[in-house]
């Protein structure tokens, strides 16, 4: 009964990391690479390292400020997200408009 249970442990977990592998990147959960909880009008960066938020020690891309949402100093940096799914596959730069808070990339 304990080894069926065991087996039962280690097929879910085995699930569980697959189900991440096969996301799209447009499915994952972005956060910067370095520890931010938003970037500003007046605070931003130019490029941002981007990870997971499955996986934040390893960048698999990075984001590129494009523009702000207001003219104001606390007014949001505006990012686009170009991902690289994996060693072998082309960057992908995903269609939406992202900004940082709370230390995760969200759509705008």
């Amino acid at each position: 009964m304990w080894a069926q249970r065991s087996r039962c442990r280690q097929r879910r977990k085995k699930v569980h990391r697959m189900s991440h592998e096969l996301l799209s990147p447009s499915q994952q959960t972005y956060i910067p690479a370095i520890a931010t909880t938003s970037a500003t009008f007046k605070h931003s960066w130019g490029k941002i390292a981007v990870a997971t938020a499955q996986a934040p020690d390893r960048v698999c891309g990075e984001a590129r400020r494009v523009g702000y949402t207001g003219k104001n100093e606390a007014d949001l940096a505006l990012y686009r997200l170009k991902i690289k799914a994996s060693n072998g596959l082309p960057t992908v730069t995903l269609p939406n408009f992202y900004v940082i808070r709370d230390g995760f990339f969200l759509e705008y």
